[in-house]
């Protein structure tokens, strides 16, 4: 299968004692999106730190942006979509649209990671010859999975994405106690300005 090119991502206020079935919702809802829209891979979980801090998160990526418009007819029709807004009554706080740009581990894993770090940034160019050079640092430290993106909608539109999926907390730390004053993370920094930086317990 080639690589997916696009992703949407979705925010939702949930009651945390919805939490446990909520989930189960969401592996319905993951289930109908692969089958009926044809999604590469899902992923959810728990916003736990930031603006977001406790919200449910759900990422789905697609071959083409056509799969993103079967995606809202899944909505339509899927049971565990309908479970999660009238049964958890979980309310949508944000949704966008993302081009996935053509970067990632040499050998990303097909497990569940643990935790994801996703940090939004501004960078007027894509700079992937730099993006390229720091994601090493990354894949040794564990990364399971490295996406790099570019908003494509929302009043962030043109603003960057990376989202790194993790086996562990420690996985994270090491990561970027590398980072850390490495020339190749020092070259990011001088064309990308960091906006936030937010941590996800993954789910599922």
């Amino acid at each position: 299968m080639s690589s997916p090119k696009y992703m949407m991502v979705t925010v939702a206020k949930c009651a945390p004692q919805q939490y446990g079935k909520a989930i189960e919702y969401l592996e319905g809802l993951a289930n109908d999106l692969k089958s009926g829209a044809g999604a590469a891979t899902t992923r959810h979980g728990i916003i736990a730190t930031g603006e977001h801090t406790g919200q449910l998160i759900l990422f789905q990526t697609y071959a083409e942006m056509n799969g993103i418009d079967r995606a809202f007819g899944v909505y339509e029709t899927s049971t565990a979509y309908r479970g999660l807004i009238h049964d958890v009554e979980v309310s949508v706080t944000l949704r966008n649209i993302m081009r996935i740009e053509d970067l990632g581990l040499q050998s990303p894993s097909g497990g569940v990671p643990a935790y994801g770090v996703v940090t939004r940034a501004i960078s007027a160019e894509l700079e992937m010859e730099r993006m390229r050079a720091v994601v090493p640092h990354f894949e040794n430290n564990g990364a399971m999975i490295f996406r790099y993106c570019t908003i494509l909608t929302g009043p962030a539109a043109g603003h960057r994405l990376l989202v790194v999926g993790y086996p562990s907390m420690d996985s994270v730390e090491k990561t970027y106690d590398t980072l850390r004053g490495s020339a190749e993370y020092d070259a990011i920094l001088e064309t990308h300005e960091i906006e936030w930086r937010n941590i996800i317990r993954v789910t599922g």
